[in-house]
């Protein structure tokens, strides 16, 4: 079931730092919010379209089981058969609804007085200097004299597929990051729940993201029976948001018969769709790339922009989750096949259906996997 979502009014998605009125003065705000948001969205939502209180499910997770009414949402870090993908921005545009996503980290912008266009970064193995990247891996490059400028965008899903096949865009078939929202401060002050009063000298300020009216969020959820349309609590402060079933539902951003074509050169790039963890901040414990996707792999070179921190809150333990770096939607991985066979519908499989991500071992521990609520979702380009 293919969703789209759009807010009542305003949504907050605080980012993964602790923020404590009176401590901190500006709660900042995340857009587009992560996985984590709407598998919580969710199960809410399963919950409450079944009457079951929350405070009924968390006594049963506190137990380590699912409740017997709701066991497909799973409890804690068990997923049950929740299966979801995005969020991921949408735009309506000439009636049709399509999907965006951040400009992938080795694309860049080069410029001079009277020329402006995008250029590939590409791993450069003839350079007059050496580096200390680890495992022998590559810099990324552009041979070019116009300088580079530092600017987001948000590219649809045609540019996308252009991308892939290591086409660039012009400038109009894309639009600046923040197009499709803005974000509106508000003020508040902390309360002291004791006395139901407010708390003096603990004024502090929220940056609310207020979406433009021709964009949602999208989203594809699997084992839960949700409601054609309705509400649901999305975000911080239980915002509402109204979502409904998108139909037809959208093609995926990708075949597997593409996937495979761009595999089969021996060299591909794999492109976040959504973040990932890794246990080695943005590498897979020891940097074992070949144990990690099965495949004769080597890790050529990697464009990675700023960690991101996410955290969370755990309902059953009363207390907040740890806080972790995410490697960002829009990095890029750049493999070359090392020799021996591989198998290119196992490789394609493996990177759609396993998730180009790791999960903590305390989270496997209680039998979850983040891969399986949208965690490192990817698509997979030549280059």
């Amino acid at each position: 079931m293919q969703i789209l979502i759009r807010p009542v009014d305003v949504w907050l998605f605080r980012d993964g730092r602790p923020f404590r009125a009176g401590e901190d003065h500006l709660a900042v705000s995340l857009f587009p919010p992560t996985p984590f948001t709407l598998q919580g969205a969710i199960r809410t939502k399963a919950l409450v379209d079944k009457g079951i209180d929350v405070h009924d499910f968390v006594r049963y997770v506190k137990q380590n089981k699912p409740h017997p009414e709701a066991p497909e949402i799973g409890f804690g870090d068990n997923f049950g058969d929740l299966r979801l993908l995005g969020p991921l921005l949408a735009r309506r545009n000439d009636g049709y609804w399509e999907r965006l996503l951040p400009m992938p980290a080795d694309v860049t912008v080069l410029k001079d007085d009277k020329t402006q266009r995008f250029a590939l970064l590409r791993p450069e193995g003839e350079l007059p200097f050496t580096t200390n990247l680890p495992d022998g891996m590559r810099l990324l490059w552009v041979r070019t004299d116009l300088s580079v400028e530092e600017r987001r965008f948000l590219f649809p899903e045609k540019v996308i597929r252009r991308y892939l096949r290591g086409e660039m865009p012009d400038f109009s078939d894309v639009i600046p990051f923040t197009q499709p929202f803005d974000f509106e401060p508000r003020f508040g002050i902390a309360i002291d729940r004791g006395r139901g009063t407010a708390e003096a000298e603990k004024l502090y300020q929220a940056r609310f993201v207020r979406l433009r009216d021709e964009f949602a969020l999208w989203a594809e959820v699997e084992g839960v029976e949700l409601q054609p349309e309705g509400y649901l609590r999305f975000g911080g402060e239980g915002k509402a948001a109204y979502y409904w079933r998108l139909e037809p539902p959208l093609h995926p951003l990708q075949s597997e018969d593409e996937a495979q074509q761009a595999v089969s050169s021996g060299r591909f790039k794999v492109v976040l769709v959504t973040p990932a963890w890794f246990s080695d901040g943005w590498r897979p414990r020891d940097g074992d790339w070949q144990g990690f996707l099965g495949a004769p792999v080597r890790l050529a070179a990697a464009a990675l922009p700023k960690a991101q921190l996410f955290g969370g809150f755990d309902i059953a333990k009363g207390k907040p989750k740890p806080m972790r770096a995410f490697v960002p939607t829009g990095a890029v991985y750049f493999f070359e096949v090392e020799g021996g066979r591989i198998s290119l519908n196992e490789l394609v499989r493996r990177l759609w259906e396993g998730g180009f991500t790791e999960t903590p071992d305390e989270v496997r521990g209680n039998r979850g996997d983040w891969a399986q609520i949208g965690l490192g979702k990817v698509l997979i380009g030549r280059w």
